[in-house]
């Protein structure tokens, strides 16, 4: 196996290294998605930064990005980012670099990384929930990553919890990144700062402090508003997430993504949520579990780990 590198595109941020035959990264570097106006610019200035910074080559790319179709090789209708409703990405970057591509869906590269590197390496069937800017899905299912019928399975992030809800960037209402997403935890803290008597750690924090995991670490200290927020984000996600359960019987989901740096009081208090939903059968054995790989790279690896699994993911 030849070095490979692997490209990670998120709603914030663009993650992206190079991993050698022996699977470790020998290069990373990341960038402000915010920065581009184009998915052309982003492959150019990605293709600069590695020429300039690093002398290690690779024969193979793997591309994970968000509402990725891997049948039309394009990212459709992703509501996170601001380059248009269909972007061929393979062919964008095809133009820019000579070796072959592999594209995935950002949540089913954070699944593969969990399967070739992190604690799924013995499991058959596994979920990996990514949280971040949105919420994402990957599933494998006895040894196979499931994709669905138009490849774009796992967009959880997008199921209706309120159905007269918050509006939603996909256009829809109600749906769960608009509230367990970044944006949507930040978005009820404010809510409910608003009827708060001013007592709150939160009051005395910049809006641009005001993140996902500041509200945690407040909630932590048993500031009251923050444990009101994180306890309605882990009621929101552990409800979705017993649907996925009791749809497909999954019993080791693993949390990734920016936000899961918030720790055990979101896996705990999640768990707690997703357990009072799900069948009784079904209580006892699913486990919720906090990623082991580091999240800043954790993309990239799945990404490459999509060119091993590239046969299994050919759609017909």
């Amino acid at each position: 196996m030849s070095n490979r590198l692997g490209i990670d595109i998120g709603g914030t941020n663009v993650a992206f290294g190079i991993v050698n035959t022996e699977g470790e990264l020998v290069y990373t570097n990341s960038l402000s998605t915010k920065d581009f106006s184009s998915p052309e610019d982003l492959a150019k200035k990605i293709a600069t930064i590695l020429s300039s910074e690093t002398k290690e080559t690779f024969e193979e790319i793997g591309l994970g990005a968000p509402s990725v179709n891997v049948a039309s090789e394009s990212i459709e209708h992703a509501p996170n980012l601001n380059w248009g409703e269909i972007i061929p990405i393979k062919e964008i970057f095809s133009k820019v670099f000579t070796p072959p591509i592999t594209i995935i869906n950002d949540a089913n590269a954070a699944a593969l990384a969990e399967k070739h590197y992190g604690e799924a390496q013995d499991l058959s069937s596994f979920s990996v929930i990514t949280l971040g800017t949105g919420v994402g899905l990957g599933t494998c299912l006895n040894g196979q990553l499931v994709l669905g019928a138009s490849c774009l399975a796992g967009e959880i992030g997008h199921f209706v919890i309120r159905r007269a809800g918050r509006e939603c960037n996909c256009g829809n209402l109600g749906c769960l990144e608009t509230y367990a997403g970044s944006d949507g935890i930040v978005t009820t803290a404010k809510e409910k700062l608003e009827f708060s008597s001013g007592g709150s750690a939160l009051n005395n924090l910049t809006p641009s402090n005001l993140t996902p995991l500041e509200i945690f670490n407040a909630a932590r200290k048993d500031d009251p508003v923050s444990l009101e927020v994180v306890d309605a984000v882990c009621h929101d996600l552990g409800y979705a997430l017993s649907g996925l359960v009791n749809f497909m019987d999954i019993e080791t989901i693993f949390l990734t993504g920016g936000i899961a740096n918030a720790g055990n009081i979101l896996r705990r208090k999640t768990e707690k949520h997703l357990k009072s939903y799900v069948l009784p059968n079904l209580r006892s054995r699913v486990s919720l579990k906090m990623t082991t790989l580091d999240q800043s790279t954790s993309g990239i690896l799945g990404a490459v780990a999509a060119i091993t699994e590239k046969s299994k993911m050919t759609i017909n």
